[in-house]
């Protein structure tokens, strides 16, 4: 596979990947590719997936080897969409728990995090309690089962292949979680701030309103819950974000945060 460049921080649902990944992004002026928000795009691209219910029927494992297969088909994907954003020598940095250590042999950094299950626990129940999803409510438990065991398998996979894994306890110090991910990347080339740094965060920003509204018209709700937007200005190292819905980021323009 011809690898762009990117920069990686995977690792199981509740381990606090996606605040961390646009913290970083935004500090470091690097493009953001979280792997959730292109999830319906995927879904015209491969083969039909089987209905998760199934998948947990059979079992936290076998519920995890469909996650893995549906996940190696996804990386192929994620690795086309980076390279279609034409980022030369500045890597993205790309998130989401469909990464494995087995898969990133061409990419140079990259680190996982592996929550404890009471962390996993409350930010699922956390997630649940921003917007209305009885289906989530009703199959948490299952869930759970598997993500504990995506977790474990994520930790076994780091020690074959000679990865960084960082663990994230029930009660995580954030400041010091953060501070592992960043020694475990490095230092990476940026955007060049003003019309470059400015079209990413647009192209990121309207990735999210993309993704929210399919979201919306998938599972029926009424009205989305907020989305941190990142700020649009262009200045190197603006960390901004403002919330609000696709709506409310189509009537701004240019979202300036600060």
């Amino acid at each position: 596979m011809d690898w762009p460049a990117m920069v990686w921080i995977g690792g199981a649902p509740g381990a606090g990947k996606s605040t961390i990944a646009r913290d970083l992004a935004r500090r470091g002026d690097l493009p953001l590719h979280p792997i959730d928000l292109w999830t319906y795009a995927h879904l015209d691209r491969m083969p039909a997936p089987e209905p998760l219910e199934v998948q947990l029927a059979r079992g936290p494992a076998s519920a995890t080897d469909s996650f893995v297969r549906i996940a190696r088909l996804r990386v192929e994907l994620v690795v086309a969409d980076v390279r279609a954003r034409s980022l030369g020598e500045v890597p993205a940095l790309v998130e989401g728990p469909q990464l494995f250590p087995s898969m990133a042999g061409a990419v140079p950094a990259a680190v996982w995090l592996a929550p404890d299950a009471e962390q996993t626990r409350r930010a699922r129940q956390q997630r649940l309690n921003r917007t209305p999803d009885p289906a989530g409510r009703a199959r948490l438990e299952a869930l759970l089962g598997r993500d504990a065991v995506l977790a474990e398998r994520i930790r076994q996979e780091a020690r074959d292949h000679g990865r960084t894994v960082v663990e994230v306890p029930a009660d995580p110090v954030w400041p010091d979680v953060v501070r592992a991910v960043e020694d475990a990347l490095g230092a990476a080339p940026r955007l060049a701030p003003g019309t470059e740094l400015r079209r990413q965060r647009q192209y990121e920003n309207l990735a999210a309103c993309r993704q929210g509204r399919l979201w919306q018209a998938d599972i029926g709700l009424a009205e989305l819950p907020h989305f941190p937007f990142a700020c649009e200005c262009g200045t190197a190292g603006c960390a901004a974000v403002w919330e609000g819905t696709p709506d409310e980021y189509d009537r701004v323009g240019t979202l300036i945060a600060h």
